[in-house]
C-alpha cells in the first residue's frame, strides 16, 4: 500500500508583500572589504511596522547589511531607500549621512554613556533634536516606563544589571521615534533565563509601537518568535525569505532546513509516479521538480515508539499505509533526553539514519517504529 503525498510549494525568495508600498528598502546591495566580497546584491524591502529577522552564523553579512542600512558603512553598490527617500545610491552619489536617517541602533553591547546617569542616556537623543523642557521629560519618562525602568531613573550604568542597562538602551533608541529600529544581537550578551524575558517584553513593544524593526541574530528561536518574516543569510546571500512558518515548514534549500531547527535530509529518487526515499515507495500527487535530490521531515514530525521491551532488535522494510502515514521499522542508535521527551538516532534496513521524538525513554539496540505524516515530508529546491 501506499501514502499520497501532496507535493509541497517551494518558499520562493519574493517578496509577500508585494502590492503593498515598501517602506525601507534595499536593492541590489553589496559590499565588498578589500579582495573579500561579503555582502552580495541584496534586495530586501520592508513595509511600515513590520519586523524582519536577518538569521545567519557569524560572518554570513547579515551585521554589515545592518550597518549599511544605519549609515555606519558605505554601499559599494546598490540603493537603500527609506519612505520615498533615497538614503544611499553610490551610482549617483547619495550618502545620507547616519544622523539624518532618523534610523536608530541597539548595539549587543549597550554602549551606554558611563558618566551619565539612566534618564540622561535615555533623553541624549531628544537633547540632540534640540527638544526640551517638560516635552523632553515626559518623552523619556514615558520611554523608561516602558521598559519599566522608572524606578532606575537617577542610577547609573555600572549601578545596573546586564538586562537592566538593555532595557535603557532600548528606552534609549525608542524615544527618539525613529523611522526604523534596528537591533544588532540585542539580546545575545544575556543569560538564557534573562534573554527569554525581555525577548517577550521587546517584542511586545515592537508591535505595540508599530515600529519598523530590522534585527540581527544566531538565534533561530529570537527570529522565529520576534519576527513578521526571516531572511536567512548565508556567504552574503539571502538563501530564503518568508514567515517563521515557511521558513521552518517548508525551506528551500538544505542549508536553511540545516539551519532552523533538526531536520532529517534524505535523498529521493522519483520513479513513474512514485519517489523513493531509502527503501520506502510513496506514491506522489505532484512529483517533485527534479526527477532525484533532497527532501527533509523535521525531527518533532517523526514520533518514536519501542517495537516490544523484550524484544531482539530487528529491522524490517519501510512500509507506506493508506493512511498517509509512513511507518518505518529500525532501531534505537541513540537517545538523549531533553526534558519531557527523547531525541532518538535510530537506523532503518537501508542504513539510513533517522532521528525523531519519544516521550518513553529507549535504550540503544533496542527495536523501535519510526511514524510520521506522509505531508510532512517537504522536498527541497535546491
Amino acid at each position: 500500500m501506499s501514502a499520497t503525498i501532496t507535493s509541497s510549494k517551494a518558499a520562493t525568495n519574493a517578496d509577500p508583500t508585494v502590492g503593498e508600498p515598501a517602506y525601507l528598502a534595499c536593492n541590489g546591495v553589496h559590499k565588498s572589504f578589500g579582495t573579500t566580497t561579503v555582502v552580495r546584491g541584496i534586495d530586501l524591502s520592508l513595509t511600515r511596522g513590520e519586523c524582519v529577522a536577518l538569521l545567519g552564523p557569524s560572518g554570513c553579512g547579515k551585521s554589515t547589511l545592518l550597518n549599511m542600512i544605519a549609515g555606519i558603512l558605505e554601499v559599494d553598490r546598490g540603493v537603500i531607500s527609506c519612505d520615498g527617500v533615497t538614503m544611499d545610491d553610490p551610482k549617483r552619489g547619495v550618502r545620507l549621512p547616519m544622523q539624518k536617517r532618523h534610523f536608530a541602533l541597539v548595539f549587543q553591547d549597550f554602549s551606554l554613556w558611563p558618566h551619565m546617569n539612566v534618564r540622561d542616556n535615555v533623553a541624549f537623543g531628544l537633547r540632540m533634536r534640540g527638544i526640551r523642557g517638560s516635552k523632553r521629560q515626559e518623552r523619556t519618562d514615558r520611554a523608561l516606563d516602558r521598559v519599566q525602568m522608572g524606578a532606575y531613573a537617577k542610577r547609573y550604568p555600572a549601578e545596573l544589571s546586564g538586562g537592566q542597562q538593555q532595557r535603557v538602551a532600548i528606552a534609549r533608541a525608542m524615544v527618539v521615534e525613529p523611522r526604523v529600529l534596528l537591533l544588532d544581537e540585542p539580546l545575545s550578551a544575556l543569560d538564557a533565563r534573562l534573554r527569554e524575558e525581555l525577548r517577550d517584553e521587546l517584542s511586545d513593544l515592537i508591535r505595540d509601537l508599530n515600529m519598523t524593526t530590522i534585527f540581527v541574530t544566531h538565534d533561530q528561536t529570537e527570529a522565529l518568535t520576534m519576527a513578521d518574516r526571516i531572511a536567512v543569510m548565508n556567504e552574503g546571500v539571502i538563501e530564503q525569505i518568508g514567515s517563521p512558518q515557511e521558513i521552518y515548514t517548508r525551506p528551500q534549500t538544505a542549508y536553511v532546513a540545516q539551519f532552523v531547527g533538526t531536520s532529517n535530509l534524505l535523498e529521493y529518487e522519483t520513479c513513474d509516479e512514485r519517489v523513493a526515499i531509502g527503501g520506502v515507495q510513496l506514491a506522489v500527487n505532484v512529483s517533485p521538480r527534479k526527477p532525484s535530490g533532497r527532501c527533509m521531515v523535521r525531527r518533532e514530525a517523526i514520533a518514536v515508539h519501542r517495537v516490544h521491551r523484550d524484544a531482539p532488535a530487528r529491522v524490517v522494510d519501510m512500509s507506506a499505509t493508506n493512511n498517509g502515514h509512513v511507518n518505518i521499522d529500525a532501531v534505537c542508535v541513540q537517545a538523549r533526553y531533553l526534558g519531557g521527551t527523547y531525541d532518538v538516532t535510530a537506523r532503518d534496513k537501508a542504513g539510513v539514519s533517522w532521528r525523531g521524538l519519544a516521550r518513553e525513554p529507549i535504550r540503544a539496540g533496542e527495536a523501535v517504529s519510526l511514524t510520521f505524516s506522509a505531508e510532512a515530508l517537504c522536498f527541497l529546491a535546491r
